[in-house]
């Protein structure tokens, strides 16, 4: 049984990266709160499945966030908000991970890397923060990570990129504090999601042997809590800030 429930009945967000892992709890958590969704991915089976959760109250837009246009972009949120009302915010996940170490690493997945946290999560604070789309007092969370604090040896671009994120929260903190908006971001420590498995695979590494903070390695559900309290109006004067949640992680380093 939750301690804590939040309470977003009438209230509107999106999340992006919503087909999977982080982004997926979000969205399963912010629908059984009782609000309306906007989930965004590219994957449409995935999106579907979510939607099934609670179908009234769930929207799809299956979109890329870095090749779609800002058309598109444009559409999603002016079809969401003429069925529901405007935002009151959003959550943004995207991201992928991999090896680009210093001497080797491949240019393609490395821009990748940063077009996909950097330069997607931007583009969709342009259009979100949008006054014809989200309310005044609307919040927004980003997601980066522990490595751009830890820096560990390997992953140069992931950590380059996730250390972008904070700098971009910072400064977008600013620009939409006028209309009472505000932005802050996440870092999660090792979390056992798709994207983790599949890096651990890759680089043939056994989850066993990954250092972990003193209470191991995370899920989902320990880092969604953190998300629904910065969207939510208890969290009101917070912003322009990175949120630690690695079970103890660089604690422990």
């Amino acid at each position: 049984m939750k301690e804590v429930v939040f309470d977003f009945s009438g209230k509107n967000f999106v999340v992006v990266g919503a087909s999977s892992g982080m982004g997926r709890q979000v969205a399963t958590e912010l629908i059984e709160s009782g609000a309306n969704v906007l989930i965004v991915a590219r994957n449409m089976k995935r999106l579907e499945e979510v939607k099934a959760l609670a179908s009234e109250r769930v929207h799809i837009a299956c979109l890329d966030v870095v090749s779609s246009s800002h058309e598109e972009w444009d559409k999603a949120f002016a079809d969401f908000a003429a069925k529901v009302g405007k935002l009151n915010g959003g959550v943004y996940t995207a991201g992928i991970t991999g090896c680009t170490p210093l001497k080797a690493y491949d240019e393609n997945l490395a821009k990748s890397m940063m077009d996909i946290s950097v330069a997607g999560g931007v583009k969709f604070m342009q259009h979100a923060t949008r006054k014809k789309y989200a309310d005044a007092g609307a919040s927004y969370v980003i997601f980066s990570s522990v490595a751009a604090y830890e820096g560990p040896k390997g992953i140069l671009f992931y950590a380059a990129a996730k250390g972008a994120v904070h700098s971009a929260v910072r400064v977008m903190s600013k620009e939409i504090s006028h209309r009472g908006q505000r932005v802050n971001s996440v870092s999660p420590g090792w979390i056992q999601t798709e994207m983790t498995t599949t890096y651990l695979d890759s680089v043939g590494v056994d989850k066993e042997e990954i250092h972990t903070g003193p209470l191991g390695v995370g899920t989902p559900q320990d880092v969604s809590g953190m998300v629904l309290f910065l969207l939510s109006n208890r969290a009101k004067w917070i912003t322009g800030q990175d949120f630690v949640i690695d079970g103890g992680y660089l604690n422990a380093r």
